[in-house]
């Protein structure tokens, strides 16, 4: 993955291209192939963070791409914000920087961007899972079709091997990394108090939640409105 590096130019979509009308990339077939693009954009070191660099993201790491394996895992749905800080321990602000560094990697485009009106329930945004044209150049990946619409047809001998690692990848459960301790920190038992209540355990019934404010979700196509 480091000679992708060296070849392809930085990784960054635009804000007006991460939509699925405009984006230049392919929604991806399945959550499993998606999880193959987020792989190889965290090992391909091709994207940097342009936003609050002395607050934000340093890195696309092992956090985005367990947030990422959430939303593949609840791709048909709209899985709000809240659902995400509750499955992950992060801060709201936090969360939109992880979705903020999915988008600007063509990762995610949205279909239909969430609204928040006074008086009014939020209505969540709804993503396409995509894979970033850098990701089939670097494979030596072959398409058919026009638009998002294209699939896979085939891949060079070159890129057979890293798309077997991808898979691997793929295949594997990410955890949520542990976050270092802190010189400062509290008791041990202050410090497990405090882990119990910033995280709440999700249900099985409570994973979707379609009509929750700024949300992620599925890959469809479908009829895709454009960008305001």
């Amino acid at each position: 993955m480091a000679d992708a590096a060296e070849v392809l130019p930085e990784l960054f979509v635009l804000e007006a291209r991460q939509w699925l009308s405009t984006s230049p990339g392919r929604v991806a077939p399945d959550g499993y192939s998606w999880m193959q693009g987020v792989h190889w954009v965290a090992g391909s070191g091709l994207y940097q963070p342009r936003r609050h660099r002395s607050h934000g993201l340093r890195s696309f790491g092992p956090t985005t791409v367990f947030i990422a394996q959430l939303l593949s895992e609840l791709s048909p749905c709209r899985p709000g914000i809240d659902y995400l800080m509750r499955r992950t321990g992060l801060t709201r602000r936090a969360v939109q920087n992880h979705l903020a560094a999915l988008r600007e990697t063509g990762l995610l485009a949205y279909i239909v961007k969430g609204t928040r009106v006074r008086g009014e329930r939020a209505q969540a945004s709804e993503f396409a899972l995509m894979l970033p044209p850098e990701f089939d150049a670097a494979l030596g990946i072959r398409t058919a079709g026009v638009g998002t619409g294209r699939r896979m047809t085939g891949i060079a001998e070159t890129g057979r091997d890293l798309m077997t690692r991808l898979a691997k990848k793929a295949a594997r459960r990410v955890r949520m990394p542990r976050s270092k301790p802190s010189s400062k920190a509290p008791s041990k038992s202050a410090r497990e108090g405090g882990n119990r209540s910033s995280v709440t355990p999700v249900s099985g019934g409570s994973r979707c939640t379609p009509m929750e404010g700024s949300a992620v979700g599925g890959s469809g196509a479908g009829v895709t409105p454009c960008p305001p």
